[in-house]
């Protein structure tokens, strides 16, 4: 009998796992969201200036713009769209087959995002070997504990939050859906009122000072992972109520409404509702921007998608990067002079060239891989599927 097709696919040479990568850059895929693209461009300029103010003294001029003075916000608006992105991935799993294959969703997303951070991860291994880095932290960049213990990758905080995000999120949803709960909608409702409860029973109980708490709070996933929780509801909208976020009105009405919420808890207290604020002052923008497809002229600059498609990439060589680019520099792009303009679009390019090169090598071909592998179980799925009386004509 002939082997069916739909199983009989030839395995790609190595070396073409590491072709496409520059089209991939060039041509945005089916379905994308130009302004989600804006947002996430903005998240991570907001990261990068925060720190490039620090990293070369910025005056104090530079220091209260808006992008530079609340660059800290940027990994909430990462936390809002990588809420968005896993939950809708989620939602539609489950209102295709009723249930989440949690090891499916674990690797999907590992391939995604192990290769560059373990990547990284090896690199400080070696130093430790033979370049006499402290070994000191490693253990919690290893096993995604930055946002609990000492590490040494920077950033690795927020990545140890979202790494374990993917493995609290498929096991709430798929729970939920085994015990057959008709809405689903009051999990990430729930998500996002838990760590407000529990910041709420710190202050009345723990003795430690609001400046401690304030810089306790900031790290762990169960006091800080609103904006994760935001994302996943307006996930959920999107795929059972996607009449709301199709209609322009009730997305104004609605963002405009979170945006208020947000700035009046802002006010009301900066220490049990920060977090809060920020992923419902940047969730508005996130929300509304849903439902711009087609987007305007001005979103569609392709720019934003090549920042956007590299953005994790910067995030984690800007870290290393930046004192670097500041001994080569020197004090000539301190303050807030032309040179610190000049040293900011250097590093900037940089760090952008950089995560190219580690897209091309790394990310890319565990995309290419992890395409093929999807590609592969969606045909076994289908074949299992198939009558056998089809399968022995084929």
């Amino acid at each position: 009998m002939p082997r069916s097709p739909a199983v009989s696919s030839s395995r790609p040479a190595l070396l073409d796992y590491f072709r496409g990568a520059v089209a991939d850059l060039k041509h945005r895929p089916p379905g994308n969201v130009p302004a989600l693209d804006v947002l996430r461009s903005l998240a991570i300029l907001l990261v990068f200036s925060g720190h490039i103010a620090g990293e070369f003294h910025a005056s104090h001029r530079i220091s209260r713009i808006p992008l530079f003075y609340w660059g800290w916000t940027g990994v909430d608006l990462f936390f809002v769209l990588s809420g968005l992105l896993i939950g809708t991935q989620l939602w539609k799993e489950v209102q295709l087959t009723g249930t989440v294959r949690i090891g499916t969703f674990l690797l999907r997303r590992g391939l995604r995002i192990w290769p560059l951070y373990f990547s990284f991860v090896a690199l400080l291994y070696l130093e430790v070997l033979f370049l006499g880095r402290r070994f000191s932290g490693l253990l919690a960049d290893t096993f995604f504990l930055s946002n609990y213990f000492h590490c040494q990758i920077g950033g690795g905080w927020s990545l140890s939050t979202e790494e374990q995000f993917y493995i609290v999120a498929p096991v709430c949803i798929w729970l939920a859906a085994r015990l057959k709960f008709r809405r689903l909608g009051w999990l990430p409702v729930l998500g996002l009122l838990v760590p407000i409860v529990i910041r709420i029973l710190y202050r009345i109980f723990s003795s430690l000072s609001p400046a401690a708490l304030k810089q306790y709070f900031y790290s762990p996933i169960h006091t800080h992972s609103d904006a994760l929780a935001i994302g996943v509801l307006f996930a959920w909208l999107a795929v059972y109520r996607a009449d709301l976020v199709r209609s322009r009105r009730f997305r104004l009405v609605a963002s405009t409404v979170m945006f208020v919420v947000g700035a009046a808890l802002y006010v009301t207290s900066q220490l049990l509702f920060n977090f809060t604020a920020l992923a419902l002052v940047f969730g508005s923008a996130t929300f509304f921007s849903m439902g711009l497809n087609p987007s305007p002229r001005i979103l569609n600059w392709h720019g934003f998608y090549l920042i956007s498609r590299l953005s994790y990439g910067v995030y984690l060589n800007h870290f290393g990067l930046l004192p670097k680019m500041h001994d080569l520099l020197g004090t000539w792009g301190d303050g807030g002079g032309v040179g610190f303009w000049i040293a900011y679009l250097l590093s900037f390019c940089a760090s952008m060239a950089i995560a190219f090169v580690t897209f091309q090598l790394i990310e890319w071909p565990f995309l290419k891989l992890r395409s093929q592998w999807m590609k592969t179980r969606r045909s076994e799925r289908v074949l299992k599927a198939t009558p056998m009386h089809e399968k022995l004509a084929t």
